[in-house]
């Protein structure tokens, strides 16, 4: 009688490792994005989902979203990377920087801010550099022209009208 309930048992406890593994598998298999349009309407309700709760989360709840947006911009990115157009690339990149946002408690202009701030510096740079160097002799060139411009624009008008006294 005991080895029957052993044997019982453990045919239980079989099943049970089937069972469990069959649903592990039904899971991924659920949670994978099966298309591109599937992928972006997922990222967008994640990052929605993290907009509307990332004030009551807690570390369990971050690592939780950091684990999610990583298969979204890693694994789930990789699979569809080559059907995205331009609009997508954009989307997608938005919901990166968003989700940032919200982590990092930051703005996003001010994320904007820091990402650019090197090339910003740069184009003042190079502004500068042009201040310094050339903007007088174009400046020069620059009246010049708006002169000649002017007397130019100036014989059309006095044609245009002489030509209209000339009509009536």
């Amino acid at each position: 009688m005991e080895t029957l309930i052993w044997l019982k048992l453990k045919l239980e406890m079989k099943y049970s490792k089937y069972l469990i593994v069959c649903c592990l598998v039904w899971m991924v298999a659920c949670t994978t994005p099966s298309s591109k349009e599937d992928y972006l309407n997922r990222f967008e309700r994640f990052v929605k989902r993290v907009d509307n709760n990332h004030d009551k989360y807690g570390r369990k709840d971050w690592e939780w979203a950091d684990e999610k947006f990583e298969r979204y911009n890693s694994e789930w990115y990789l699979e569809y990377r080559d059907d995205f157009t331009v609009e997508d690339q954009i989307k997608i990149k938005g919901l990166i920087i968003k989700y940032h946002a919200l982590k990092n408690k930051e703005s996003i202009g001010d994320m904007l801010r820091d990402l650019f701030k090197d090339d910003v510096n740069k184009i003042g740079d190079k502004i500068q550099k042009y201040i310094d160097e050339d903007f007088e002799e174009d400046r020069d060139k620059i009246i010049d022209g708006a002169f000649e411009i002017g007397d130019s624009a100036v014989k059309v008008m006095e044609d245009a009208v002489r030509k209209l006294d000339e009509s009536f």
